[in-house]
């Protein structure tokens, strides 16, 4: 995986693999090897798998990291490179990967490779802002006293953003993930 040192905060990487015809259960047990294996690195923020349709044989594996220098050391592991060499008999061709950091990951939901509608991110987006909000700006009230008014915004936007993408939003995507997931039939 190419990435960029300047990449701060959570980072996503979509690797794609194109199972080779018959392989699909031993390339289910390495990949769930692999999933362990990065659970075991610092910073690690969880995985989620995009199984194929019933005749397909394209996985989707999502990792997250908390921060690039994290991911980095996972991707530069003796493990992770162990585990790529075992993969070659599996697959056709090399992985394919996709560095994301954008908000709309908080969304990405295991075993779908959509989003959810934007009314629904929207939604879940207003339920998690509002309260932090409110606490945010209730714990920050006494440290802000007479800042100007652009300072005092800039830190409760900071404060809102770090709890949302570190603890809130993740908690909550979990939490909402069935209702976030469910689309009406024929849709």
């Amino acid at each position: 995986m190419e990435g960029t040192e300047s990449e701060h905060g959570p980072l996503t990487v979509v690797v794609t693999w194109r199972v080779r015809q018959g392989c699909g259960r031993e390339f289910g047990a390495w990949r769930r090897e692999v999933s362990a294996a990065a659970l075991g690195f610092p910073g690690h923020m969880g995985v989620n798998v995009i199984l194929p349709g019933k005749e397909g044989r394209e996985y989707v594996v999502i990792f997250r990291f908390d921060t690039y220098e994290h991911l980095r050391d996972w991707q530069e592991s003796d493990i992770r490179r162990e585990l790529l060499k075992k993969a070659e008999a599996l697959v056709e061709g090399g992985p394919s990967y996709q560095l994301e950091s954008g908000l709309e990951y908080w969304f990405v939901p295991g075993g779908t490779p959509s989003l959810p509608p934007t009314w629904k991110m929207a939604v879940v987006t207003v339920l998690a802002v509002w309260p932090v909000s409110i606490c945010v700006q209730w714990l920050l009230q006494p440290l802000m006293g007479k800042l100007p008014m652009p300072l005092r915004a800039l830190l409760a936007a900071v404060g809102i953003v770090i709890l949302l993408t570190w603890a809130v939003m993740p908690v909550l995507v979990r939490i909402l993930r069935p209702w976030l997931q469910h689309r009406p039939e024929g849709r």
